[in-house]
């Protein structure tokens, strides 16, 4: 209802004034996620600025010129705009700090001229995006029948927002080669050459790569079916020797064991043969 509101209003104030409709055209301005923005204003150099009525959604602010030295009277209407808005005394433009989602969206700015008498309008439409963070990129292989490998690659980038492309650069024999898309298909077959690939994910106001992701590497080496085989050849034969060892020192443990027990058992028994010796030594006679 307010916007309604608003529109008839400046029908009437274009009506009373006049209204010069030859910058009817939409002027598309793209930012960043809370930083700032300057929307343009256009004024012929020979024409004196009575007001200028920017709006978005409902009036926004006015700016009223001050004639000769005297400064502009700035009243913002909009509360959500409060602190956040300034004008350019030279231009005249409309300064938005401190950017948010919410003030995304078209923008008009009303320029009544004191002069001529009449008012013109300019239009823009603005876009607020975030500044892209490092692409994530995700990779799954898996082993074909042939000795081969089948590769998936998967490009993604956290809070990536509206408007975002992704595309895959290869190198291959010094040549680069662009597919886009964020999910990349591959396959490699032993005697193939290891190709490396790098995500590229770009919006309208930024554009970031990827590490290189040696993709080759996760199953392209020449060595590679006959590695899989040493592997687990490797592994079986590291097993059976940790076995052997543990076999051994349990054999160790128990000798050690037996000795423990039959040590106070050999004691006893020197023991036992001392007192017997001496007790069967004849005694010195009297006589």
């Amino acid at each position: 209802m307010e916007a309604l509101l608003w529109s008839l209003l400046l029908l009437l104030l274009q009506a009373a004034k006049g209204y010069s409709g030859n910058d009817v055209a939409t002027e598309e301005v793209v930012a960043v996620f809370q930083e700032s923005i300057s929307l343009p204003l256009e004024i012929p150099a020979d024409e004196e600025v009575e007001d200028i009525i920017w709006s978005s959604y409902g009036r926004l602010a006015t700016v009223v010129l001050g004639k000769e030295t005297q400064l502009a009277t700035v009243m913002v209407a909009n509360p959500r705009y409060e602190g956040r808005v300034s004008f350019l005394d030279t231009s005249n433009s409309l300064h938005i700090s401190n950017l948010s989602w919410e003030d995304s969206g078209p923008y008009q700015a009303q320029v009544n001229l004191r002069t001529s008498q009449i008012s013109t309008m300019q239009h823009y439409n603005l876009r607020v995006y975030r500044r892209l963070s490092e692409p994530r990129v995700t990779v799954n292989f898996e082993i074909a029948q042939e000795d081969g490998c089948n590769i998936s690659l998967t490009c993604s980038v956290e809070k990536a927002g509206l408007d975002v492309t992704y595309s895959w650069i290869s190198w291959e024999d010094g040549m680069d080669t662009v597919h886009e898309s964020s999910a990349l298909s591959t396959s490699w077959r032993p005697g193939d050459n290891a190709v490396s690939y790098t995500c590229r994910a770009s919006n309208p106001v930024s554009s970031i790569t990827s590490r290189l992701i040696p993709a080759g590497l996760f199953c392209a080496d020449l060595g590679f079916p006959l590695k899989k085989a040493t592997y687990f050849c490797l592994l079986a034969k590291g097993l059976l020797l940790l076995l052997l060892i543990v076999i051994l020192a349990a054999g160790l443990w128990l000798i050690r064991a037996q000795k423990r027990c039959q040590m106070p058992r050999m004691r006893k028994l020197k023991r036992n043969r001392l007192w017997l010796k001496k007790k069967e030594k004849p005694r010195p006679s009297l006589a």
